[in-house]
């Protein structure tokens, strides 16, 4: 990034052309979205090679623009499907625009796999460890795959190995990038963010009528469409009375989503972003306004809170207020007094929720109850795909009984549990792994004062204190991957420095011969 970049020596002309650089991945990103999404559209086989070839050619000819390629895919891939939804025949192929995001990032972490075993990614040292925990890491998740497939339903299993394995992918292919190449970040999430901002505030003012611009609401009534096929409309009326009478019915919510708010103030339209998801887009928001925060932008930060506000995610905006508050009190001399702080906070966050949620018969923490029972049963797991909000085997979860017994019947709405569930033992590398990465961002901050690594730990510390009750704090693309994007990019980038330092790496990501050799 350019401010590091000129920490090591960068003159005028080198920050000049890493903004430029900033700018044309950015055009790159955008256009590959675009490109991939259409190749499907016409035919998914066709789709599928076109995104696959696309996406290597990228990472061969421009690695520096991968993680922001990724980032847009996340965020504004949908925006895309739903300019196509009115051409698209049938479901499956409704579904298949949708992953194009994935055929994307797979692509891109299968080559820059080929890449770790290069001469010059060993010359880095720092690198060396995190590659190992990452290969290490997916080897378990392949793992539980196989498990989950055999022990289960195979496409249960696909489903959660995407969830699971994106994150790794993400940090894998960010850690690399910026590892090797030199990546300016601070352009490409502002515009990103800036634009979801204004879109969120179009479509929370003028609602359906912004949508249907874009077949939006096309879009949403393809899914509420499945949803009514799957019965889940009439279960709800027989449990609630609630009578569906349009699409923007199921867009209205309670004021953060809180049973107790529902007489004290007026039903609320919650957005559902670019991405067309209210969580992950909350989520989105959230990561880029913290990520901005850190390097002294305030407006666009201030401007997400009402969204994250309207969309209720209590996780997303929770995240953002302790950003804000650890970038208020931070200062170089009492960093470990700003980390100690977070810590605590995500203490008692975790603690304060489940006490609530279990006087409360609470679904979150009925599902975090019955992962950890079941992961009692059998710490060896029962694979991907068995228990969790997006599997076949939690559709006929009964919440009245489940209320009555104090425990869901399958793990479910909690990541944590559903982890310990599906990957039993398994699960503990992930969730060390995680803490290794906040403990080395805090090594990073105290040694560099890097707001950067104060990103790191506070995104990281607050996801996984919400992955206790929420499953979209692991599982969405749009929180834990991008986080672990954006954080790999930092140690990467902060790695390729040191290598600057000692000879190994040009100013422009060429590798040295050492002295020594």
């Amino acid at each position: 990034m350019s401010i590091t970049g000129h920490r090591a020596g960068f003159g005028a002309g080198g920050v000049s052309s890493l903004h430029s650089d900033a700018v044309f991945h950015l055009c790159i990103a955008i256009l590959a979205v675009i490109a991939s999404v259409s190749a499907f559209a016409i035919w998914t086989p066709f789709g599928v090679a076109a995104t696959f070839a696309l996406t290597l050619v990228l990472s061969i000819a421009q690695p520096g623009c991968i993680p922001i390629v990724i980032a847009c895919s996340f965020l504004y891939q949908n925006l895309m499907v739903a300019w196509f939804t009115p051409f698209v025949p049938d479901h499956n192929t409704f579904d298949a625009l949708r992953g194009a995001n994935f055929v994307i990032l797979m692509t891109a972490f299968g080559a820059f796999v080929m890449a770790s075993f290069q001469y010059r990614v060993r010359t880095l040292t720092e690198l060396r460890t995190w590659l190992m925990l990452s290969f290490m890491l997916c080897g378990i998740v392949c793992f539980y795959l196989a498990l989950g497939a055999v022990h289960g339903g195979p496409k249960d299993a696909v489903i959660y190995f995407r969830n699971t394995i994106t994150p790794l992918a993400c940090f894998h292919i960010a850690i690399l990038a910026a590892s090797l190449y030199p990546i300016d970040l601070r352009k490409g999430i502002f515009w990103l963010c800036a634009v979801a901002i204004i879109y969120g505030y179009l479509e929370q003012i003028f609602r359906m009528d912004f949508l249907s611009l874009f077949h939006g609401d096309l879009y949403i009534h393809r899914g509420l469409k499945a949803q009514i096929e799957a019965g889940v409309w009439e279960k709800k009326l027989r449990e609630t009375g609630f009578v569906l009478r349009g699409i923007e019915d199921t867009m209205m919510t309670t004021f953060f989503n809180i049973k107790l708010f529902s007489d004290l103030f007026p039903p609320i339209f919650r957005n559902g972003g670019p991405n067309f998801h209210p969580i992950s887009y909350a989520y989105g928001l959230s990561i880029m306004s913290a990520w901005l925060l850190f390097r002294g932008r305030w407006l666009l930060p201030i401007a997400a809170l009402p969204l994250l506000l309207v969309i209720g995610s209590k996780g997303a905006t929770f995240m953002l207020l302790v950003a804000i508050g650890a970038r208020l009190i931070y200062r170089p001399s009492r960093a470990e007094l700003t980390l100690l702080a977070v810590v605590t906070l995500a203490i008692v966050w975790t603690v304060a929720a489940i006490l609530f949620g279990a006087t409360h018969g609470d679904y979150h923490v009925l599902g975090l109850i019955a992962g950890v029972r079941e992961f009692l049963h059998n710490p060896f797991g029962q694979g991907l795909g068995i228990g969790g909000n997006l599997s076949s085997t939690s559709l006929n979860l009964d919440w009245d009984r489940a209320q009555d017994e104090g425990v869901a019947s399958v793990p479910v709405e909690s990541a944590v549990g559903v982890m310990l569930y599906q990957m039993g033992v398994g699960s503990f590398v992930f969730f060390g792994f995680l803490a290794a990465l906040a403990m080395s961002a805090r090594k990073q901050l105290l040694a560099s004062g890097d707001p950067d690594f104060l990103f790191a730990f506070v995104a990281i510390v607050t996801i996984a204190s919400n992955a206790v009750l929420q499953e979209e704090a692991f599982f969405s693309p749009l929180a834990l991957g991008f986080c672990l994007l954006l954080v790999g990019v930092s140690f990467g980038t902060r790695w390729r420095l040191l290598g600057i330092s000692r000879g190994m790496v040009s100013q422009s990501g060429e590798h040295m011969p050492s002295r020594s050799l």
